[in-house]
């Protein structure tokens, strides 16, 4: 048996809610989660009337966008026009939550057209704001608008940032094309992978490992293993390794005879995955049990054994 709320009570609560004088969203929380649905639209047209008035509380665009997932079809209608009709609302963290929410498992066709228009929008003049954000003087403002790109999978406007005067953006722009992962982004990649600077190298070279090191980079990296900065051969090294062996096995052979410690070791890391089917892997770690490293000999042995 479904128990309902006597209508004299039902109509105290919504003349109760109506006496609010500019209301909040928080004033307005429990009428909004009441049981009632009668109750719960009345306290949605509350705001809708206030922000139409030019008076929007602050939360008001998150309030409506989380209406449009409910039970009720005339208060999930509500939140719907006011979303579509009003000139300008606003959405934080949570609302753009609920649109995503909306557009994926709306239960009305017109929440997921209103939820998908607004995302749409907003991903347009969040990326307008991103790229403006590009040529703003402050360098971490740069690196952020990156980040943001990013997230909008705006993979032409970061590629755009990849001769930035500031290492820092440079870096952030490899760090996310290896995030994006998409074939759009490989001469970028290509062209940070012979940047002056060797911080960048390592950060394009860290993005092409991400990636397996797809074909139109892998002259870079093997270019790569003979760079005089040793942290940059040490990266070039463990990128290879993420390769087919067809492109890796011979320049690592190489690196296994690198003056510096930390790339030979890095060799027989990145080696040891095919010590057991490739006959010349076997023969040169065996012969770098010889190496005047004791840490590089131990390695040999465990990538042997």
């Amino acid at each position: 048996m479904t128990i309902t709320t006597p209508v004299p009570a039902l109509l105290a609560r919504v003349v109760e809610l109506h006496r609010i004088v500019h209301p909040q969203v928080c004033d307005l929380e429990p009428y909004l989660r009441d049981p009632e649905p009668e109750v719960r639209a009345a306290a949605l047209s509350v705001l809708i009337r206030n922000a139409g008035g030019g008076d929007g509380p602050r939360g008001f665009g998150d309030a409506l966008a989380w209406a449009l997932a409910d039970e009720d079809e005339q208060t999930r209608r509500l939140a719907a026009e006011a979303l579509r009709d009003l000139p300008e609302v606003c959405l934080g963290d949570e609302g753009v939550r609920a649109l995503l929410l909306a557009s994926a498992r709306g239960r009305d066709r017109l929440v997921r057209e209103v939820a998908t228009a607004l995302l749409v929008v907003l991903t347009e003049g969040a990326g307008e704001m991103y790229e403006q954000g590009l040529h703003d003087g402050e360098v971490h403002v740069r690196v952020q608008a990156i980040l943001g790109l990013v997230a909008l999978r705006a993979v032409g406007a970061v590629a755009e940032a990849a001769d930035d005067p500031a290492r820092e953006v440079r870096v952030a722009v490899a760090d996310g094309l290896a995030r994006l992962a998409v074939p759009a982004g490989l001469p970028v990649l290509e062209h940070l992978l012979t940047d002056h600077d060797p911080v960048v190298r390592m950060a394009a070279l860290d993005a092409a490992a991400e990636l397996g090191v797809p074909e139109p980079l892998e002259g870079r990296v093997i270019t790569a293993i003979a760079h005089s900065g040793w942290q940059v051969r040490k990266r070039a090294v463990l990128a290879l390794g993420r390769a087919a062996p067809e492109i890796a096995v011979q320049p690592l052979l190489h690196a296994l005879r690198d003056r510096i410690v930390d790339v030979r070791r890095a060799a027989v890391q990145a080696l040891e995955q095919w010590a057991s089917d490739r006959p010349e892997v076997v023969t040169a770690l065996t012969e770098a049990l010889a190496d005047p490293d004791p840490g590089v000999r131990t390695q040999v042995r465990w990538a042997l054994a």
